[in-house]
């Protein structure tokens, strides 16, 4: 038992990125984030072209790991869709919506796997982390130029709606709700990066580009990224409670400061989508109850139902971009202003890649989440382990409100490195957790 636990324990502690390795990957962020106004070569977008190179190098490097069930996990989920977006961008080249999204999903799984590939090492969590703050600087510098000057970068839904009144800031992610989706993945992010850093002017530029992300998040009007803000602070401060009954205090107070604030928002948060004369005054009935409701909301709702009347016609996937399709060929059954987007990662996702992949993807959420729950209360205060934990516990959290941001999720780069940030911590948190065990069964803390 103890050769066993020591044996795991050498191959992740002496396994280190190359220098090389270290550069690949703290540019994952910043190139899916950039890649609206980095170069195109045809239609290959930087972001495809590295994600090929970022996986190339991933299994040329891939060595013997200790078991991990994340990444068994990660691997039963991303092969199946790998298969289907490269078929599909084999089949369907040029196909509008349908091309363009599977070559964004093949790229992201590339990077998915890529990266899991790579020892679970604390070497592979400072670069990746180092890659989200160096995306986190780059945005905060383009948005300060936008809220300062009225520039946009790169296209952005204004100029599809140039009479919209309700705006926000956008920097090069095309619409405010997509970069306060960032925002609330990077912000975690930036707090774990912190404890993994020794040199104190870094571990500063991370606090401080986390704190200047929080105003920014407020700058998108995004109601649904300011109820993530909300819900993700909370639960952030709720896991460094040891008392639960503080900790259901502050679990209830999350909860109603998200009902609040999606309420008080209603008809004032930038993209609201409706032409009529009116934005509010809509009601959502759910078991009998009305539910006062605007029209962006509504909207969600409604196509979250018309992506739930979809499943039992494709129960095992219509394919990259389907959603979008079947909504043009059958129409919408319900009021949703026009819009035709699933404007809901999880609908979208079963949708088209099917119920047992979904069923796939709720279990690795799930496992990811008790992971994380378990490392941060074995690690103690101030390590690496209970931040990454705590970070990846309040993104979960978040999740059911970050997956409606998108009009659709699946083609966004930035996601895709969430994804992959996320299951490379989770199989860190497996590696680290196989080598505190010693050989009475205790555990080193």
């Amino acid at each position: 038992m103890a050769m066993r636990h020591k044996r795991a324990a050498d191959l992740v502690e002496t396994s280190e990125l190359t220098r090389l390795g270290r550069v690949l990957v703290a540019f994952l962020p910043p190139i899916a984030v950039l890649n609206p106004i980095l170069p195109h070569i045809g239609p290959v977008a930087s972001f495809t072209a590295y994600s090929v190179l970022f996986f190339a190098y991933g299994v040329f490097h891939l060595r013997r790991r200790p078991p991990s069930g994340i990444r068994r996990l990660v691997l039963v989920l991303c092969l199946p869709v790998l298969a289907i977006a490269l078929w599909t961008v084999i089949t369907q080249f040029g196909t509008p919506v349908v091309f363009t999204e599977a070559v964004v999903v093949a790229g992201g799984i590339f990077i998915v796997l890529g990266l899991i590939a790579l020892p679970s090492s604390r070497d592979t969590m400072r670069a990746i982390l180092a890659g989200w703050l160096l995306a986190s600087l780059a945005t905060t510098v383009l948005a300060a130029i936008e809220l300062t000057t009225g520039r946009h970068f790169g296209p952005n839904y204004l100029d599809a709606n140039p009479t919209a009144t309700k705006t926000g800031v956008v920097t090069v992610f095309f619409n405010p709700n997509n970069y306060a989706a960032f925002l609330c993945l990077a912000i975690p992010l930036l707090l774990a990066g912190a404890t993994l850093t020794t040199r104190r002017w870094l571990r500063l530029t991370y606090y401080a580009t986390a704190v200047v992300s929080v105003p920014l998040t407020v700058a998108t009007s995004s109601r649904f990224g300011l109820a993530a803000l909300v819900l993700g602070g909370s639960i952030w401060l709720m896991l460094r409670l040891r008392s639960h009954i503080a900790q259901a205090f502050m679990l209830a107070f999350a909860l109603f400061a998200v009902i609040l604030t999606l309420t008080l928002l209603q008809g004032r948060a930038a993209g609201d989508i409706s032409s009529a004369a009116r934005s509010s005054g809509y009601v959502i009935s759910v078991m009998g109850l009305d539910i006062p409701s605007d029209s962006s909301l509504l909207a969600r709702w409604n196509l979250m139902l018309n992506g739930l009347d979809m499943i039992p016609h494709t129960p095992f996937g219509s394919g990259p971009g389907g959603y979008e399709l079947a909504a043009q060929a059958q129409g919408t059954t319900r009021n949703t202003f026009g819009m035709i987007n699933p404007h809901n990662g999880a609908i979208e996702f079963i949708t088209q890649y099917g119920i047992i992949l979904g069923a796939i993807a709720a279990l690795l959420t799930i496992t990811l989440f008790i992971v994380s729950v378990r490392a941060n209360n074995t690690y103690g205060k101030g390590t690496p382990e209970r931040a990454l934990a705590s970070a990846t516990v309040c993104v979960i959290a978040m999740l059911p409100l970050i997956l409606g941001m998108h009009s659709t999720f699946l083609d966004v780069p930035h996601e895709w490195i969430g994804f992959a940030t996320f299951a490379a911590v989770g199989a860190y948190l497996q590696a680290r957790r196989a080598t505190i065990a010693v050989p009475d069964g205790s555990t080193n803390v």
